[in-house]
C-alpha cells in the first residue's frame, strides 16, 4: 500500500495541472488480506488498546480506508498470491499459485 497511495496523490495532481476535457480520474484500490484481525483493525473507527504498538506511520492508511479510496477485502490463505514468495509451499500449492500469479 505504501506504493498505490503516492500513485493516487500523483493521479490527482496531473488532473489538476493539465485540462483535460475528460472525467477526473478516481482512483480506488483493492488490498486482498488474509489476516482477519488486519482487516478488523482497518475497518473500525477506533483503535483498541492492543493495536497500540502499531507504528504511526501506518495510521494514515486508516484514512484512506474510511474515504473508501482503499478497500480491504478478504481472501483465504489458499488463494494469497504472496504467499508464494514468503511461506515454504509443497508443490501442488506452489504449481498452483504460480499459475495464478502468470495468469495461466
Amino acid at each position: 500500500m505504501r506504493e498505490v497511495i503516492p500513485f493516487m496523490y500523483l493521479l490527482q495532481e496531473l488532473s489538476c495541472i493539465f485540462d483535460l476535457h475528460l472525467p477526473k480520474p478516481e482512483v480506488h484500490c483493492k488490498v486482498f488480506e488474509d489476516n482477519q484481525s488486519c482487516i478488523a483493525i482497518a475497518n473500525s473507527y477506533k483503535f483498541s488498546p492492543r493495536a497500540k504498538h502499531i507504528a504511526l506511520k501506518y495510521h494514515h492508511f486508516h484514512k484512506f480506508v474510511q474515504e473508501g479510496k482503499l478497500v480491504i477485502l478478504p481472501i483465504t490463505s489458499a488463494e494469497q498470491i504472496a504467499d508464494i514468495f514468503t511461506k515454504p509451499l509443497n508443490d501442488k500449492v506452489f504449481e498452483y499459485l504460480r499459475n495464478k500469479l502468470m495468469g495461466w
